[in-house]
């Protein structure tokens, strides 16, 4: 848990403030989502002038919570223009991320604005990139430490806020099943509930409404699947010809790779997706055996113990080879 004092800076620096820019990692997730909109909506509801800015196109089911489209940054806006389009922001809030390979374009322009940063993470690894720091690595979602931010400062949850920060509990927990559900992320689920959220419509959101496209995108992944160590290692791989093949963008691979973690034998799982560059985004999950953190890291990634992620260079064969390696070296 973070200590109050910390809380009472953050408060301080947001009431100081009157023109705030959010923003969070790349390829953001319903914990960075829920996050943003949870701050955006307490800070609009405080009188506070609010910006968004996203690092990565959002999923269409995380796009539904916005009711205006949020900017991307390379595609709304480069970032040369970052200077004349927030010349008048007096604090960046930064929230599920402190690390700059996570703020691809961005990093740079916010370690020079000489702007205040208020980072909101739960991450163990970071740059500390924030004049106030909330980081509690106890907390299984970012949208924990907003809740407990927003009872501290006594500002109102209202029935939208408690639905942002459900989203952001419910999708860092897996709706409530990986191994980082406890008894403190149920105890806040259920006062978000008498706050109005409501779990049916959400389930319904993030997980009963994807586009054919993504449906036919999973199934292409699952051809490429292939078990390694006895099938304690699953691996799968989406080229960029799937996604031509499909229809399907970047942001609907997000959770594919939880599909063959449905296999008993598997205890770790790698899914390789091709980037424009012709490297490889890894996306890699773990049952508990393996810390795929460390893996991440050694090779300039990072996240949890249990779900990390990191760029590798091709050729595939290569990259899928190096992560296996890597995994069967715990396993042994």
């Amino acid at each position: 848990m973070t200590s109050s004092d910390i809380y009472q800076k953050a408060v301080t620096l947001i009431e100081q403030s009157n023109s705030i820019l959010i923003t969070t990692h790349i390829r953001p997730d319903g914990d960075a989502c829920g996050c943003v909109r949870a701050l955006q909506e307490t800070l609009t509801g405080l009188g506070k002038s609010v910006r968004l800015l996203f690092m990565s196109p959002l999923a269409s089911w995380y796009q539904a919570l916005f009711d205006e489209k949020p900017p991307i940054l390379g595609n709304d806006i480069v970032p040369e223009q970052l200077n004349d389009h927030y010349q008048d922001i007096d604090l960046v809030i930064l929230v599920d991320t402190d690390s700059r390979v996570q703020l691809s374009g961005f990093s740079d322009w916010l370690e020079n604005c000489g702007r205040k940063v208020l980072v909101i993470d739960h991450h163990i690894t970071g740059d500390r990139l924030g004049d106030v720091m909330i980081v509690d690595t106890t907390a299984a979602a970012a949208g924990e430490i907003v809740f407990d931010l927003l009872k501290f400062a006594g500002w109102p949850i209202t029935e939208r806020i408690a639905e942002s920060i459900f989203i952001a509990l419910s999708t860092d927990t897996g709706w409530f099943k990986f191994g980082n559900t406890d008894s403190r992320i149920f105890q806040t689920a259920a006062k978000l509930i008498d706050a109005g959220a409501k779990p049916n419509e959400i389930y319904g959101l993030l997980y009963q409404s994807f586009t054919p496209s993504r449906i036919y995108l999973m199934g292409r992944m699952l051809e490429h699947l292939q078990l390694h160590a006895d099938g304690r290692i699953a691996t799968q791989y989406i080229l960029r010809r799937d996604f031509d093949k499909t229809g399907a963008t970047g942001a609907d691979t997000e959770n594919l790779i939880d599909e063959c973690q449905r296999i008993q034998t598997v205890q770790a799982a790698a899914l390789f997706v091709e980037l424009a560059d012709g490297g490889f985004r890894c996306s890699l999950r773990s049952k508990g055996t393996v810390d795929v953190r460390k893996i991440a890291q050694k090779y300039g990634g990072g996240g949890h113990t249990l779900a990390s992620g990191v760029n590798l260079q091709g050729p595939l064969e290569n990259a899928l080879q190096t992560v296996v390696n890597e995994i069967m070296t715990q396993l042994e």
